[in-house]
């Protein structure tokens, strides 16, 4: 993808997209530079890809794709009772949305 390649130069500490503290810049700050930049796409339309693409081209359980996205899908009780962050079954899916991003 074009952006990954105009950024690669930036990366820093294995983050694309650093921040200048520590770890990455919020999806506000993208969101903010994109509009400046005069873009149209936004990061929370990347992430909504993500989970059209997890719903129509993988097998992924309901709450494995909700997990992917770090949505409280769930009622509270459901949640206290389920003890899993569906790590062994979210791996495989995003190295999947990785190639299919950076081919």
């Amino acid at each position: 993808m074009h952006v990954i390649e105009l950024v690669r130069p930036y990366e820093r500490d294995g983050y694309l997209f650093p921040s200048v503290r520590k770890g990455v810049i919020s999806a506000a700050t993208m969101a903010r530079l994109m509009e400046r930049r005069g873009l149209e796409a936004r990061p929370h339309g990347f992430r909504s890809s993500m989970r059209t693409w997890l719903a129509e081209e993988t097998d992924a359980a309901h709450e494995v794709a909700e997990m992917v996205l770090a949505h409280l899908s769930d009622s509270k009780v459901v949640r206290t009772y389920r003890k899993t962050d569906f790590l062994d079954q979210r791996r495989p899916l995003l190295e999947k949305w990785a190639q299919l991003c950076v081919g």
